[in-house]
């Protein structure tokens, strides 16, 4: 018995856990840098 396509499957786990990962880290760096507590600014499209 072969255990194949696993990997796949652990790679996308950790893919979509790093994409959530990077957008809560995104958005606040967004707001942080709007709010004028770093000292630079993001652009946002929407805002």
């Amino acid at each position: 018995m072969q255990k194949r396509g696993q990997l796949g499957i652990i790679e996308f786990k950790y893919w979509m856990g790093g994409l959530i990962v990077g957008i809560i880290v995104a958005l606040l760096f967004v707001a942080l840098g709007t709010n004028g507590i770093l000292p630079f600014k993001i652009p946002v499209v929407c805002g």
